[in-house]
């Protein structure tokens, strides 16, 4: 029998430990992975650093008197929407209050935790994850969001299962090219030229993996991998997954209940993670002006599955306008060029998205002046022959990163 929290990932705030921990055991019986802080400095850390789906908090620890109190309005102020559980004792009415304000999902009173904190748990992330792709679907980068909707939309057990490796997929192809637009060109190990020209989803598998181990690598990167698979032990089940796509792609058979389960389960954590804590925005600047002393940009940002939104930034450097950029919450942005681009359609005039999908080889059969291959990032029609892709021959580039 599957225990209720199997492999959730709880972290519990209080600065009495041992208490804790015995009101934590029902859950720790229903399979959830628990990480204890004695204070809401080390739980604002922690959560900032590692994958959770729930926090527990105890109202009065440190720091200050109502260090709960003082978490909650941390979490808000960085935009850390993981939901929370928080633990009261008696005549603290007023901080109950002030703590479901500050976005508390629920309470409990300590003294009845041991019996009511499991049910509460499981409720708050039931409902948490049963909203996940929707959720994940507004509010993620436009390639990871598309494929999540689509994932949402199909019903046909088939069909769904092929869609979510679809936005497996996109996830790890979104955190690669993030790794290579951010990362100094290196041989990689166990990547070859082969694979890079033709890139499948054990590709983009591997290329996270490799990319992930460099010192010079995204942290974000990092975040996107750690919010899928949160321990080593999770990349058996991905290699799993991708021998389940090549079995159904090559019509070895279909998926198998397991496998459909492990997918959907897979996708929802990750949605939940990333809708909670995911902080950075894909965008491209339209258009600029300098006053003298900053530049007033405008910004369409890349959020969602939907139209790209309208913005505005102020900069004290300039953008390539046109150009996709990867906009962190605290550091420099990124171009993303050559690997995710964006097109002007010349019928609409609305901005068309597509990602790196392997090379175009030259007449010669020479792979360093080969042109890249570009597939769809957005929902957008037509024949690709239509638009103006860039045709350079940046094949070169790509033999920079292969070992072999």
């Amino acid at each position: 029998m599957k225990r209720p929290l199997a492999d959730v990932r709880v972290i519990v705030a209080d600065d009495q430990v041992d208490v804790a921990r015995t009101l934590c055991r029902p859950l720790h019986a229903a399979g959830a992975r628990l990480q204890y802080v004695e204070d809401g400095r080390a739980a604002l850390r922690a959560i900032s650093e590692r994958p959770f789906d729930l926090a527990v908090i105890d109202m009065k620890m440190p720091p200050e008197e109502w260090g709960g109190l003082w978490l909650l309005e941390e979490l808000r102020v960085a935009g850390l929407g993981i939901p929370t559980i928080s633990l009261s004792g008696e005549g603290a009415k007023q901080q109950v209050i002030q703590a479901i304000r500050l976005g508390a999902a629920d309470w409990i009173n300590k003294d009845a935790a041991s019996e009511e904190l499991l049910d509460r748990c499981c409720q708050v992330l039931g409902e948490r994850f049963a909203n996940a792709l929707d959720l994940a679907s507004v509010r993620l980068p436009l390639p990871i969001a598309l494929r999540l909707a689509r994932y949402a939309r199909v019903s046909d057990p088939d069909r769904k299962f092929m869609e979510g490796l679809h936005a497996l997929e996109a996830v790890f192809r979104f955190a690669a090219l993030l790794g290579l637009a951010s990362s100094f060109p290196r041989p990689l190990p166990g990547i070859r030229m082969s694979s890079l020209a033709a890139p499948s989803m054990g590709t983009w598998f591997q290329l996270c993996i490799a990319l992930d181990g460099l010192s010079d690598s995204h942290k974000d990167l990092g975040r996107l991998i750690s919010w899928l698979m949160p321990d080593r032990t999770d990349r058996a089940l991905i290699q799993e997954l991708v021998s389940a796509r090549n079995q159904v792609a090559h019509g070895r058979g279909p998926a198998t209940p397991a496998q459909r389960e492990s997918i959907d389960t897979l996708l929802r954590r990750f949605s939940h993670r990333t809708s909670s804590l995911f902080a950075a925005e894909l965008a491209v600047a339209t258009s600029m002006t300098f006053d003298g002393s900053f530049y007033d940009i405008d910004l369409l940002i890349l959020k969602g599955a939907g139209r790209p939104a309208p913005s505005q930034s102020q900069a004290r450097r300039p953008m390539v306008t046109g150009q996709v950029v990867y906009l962190p919450k605290c550091g420099e942005e990124i171009g993303f060029g050559p690997w995710i681009i964006s097109v002007r359609d010349p019928h609409s005039d609305d901005l068309r998205f597509f990602h790196f999908d392997g090379l175009r080889k030259s007449r010669g059969g020479d792979l360093g002046q080969a042109t890249f291959r570009y597939a769809r990032a957005d929902d957008g029609e037509g024949p690709l022959e239509a638009l103006d892709l860039p045709q350079n021959a940046l094949g070169e580039m790509l033999l920079s990163w292969a070992s072999g």
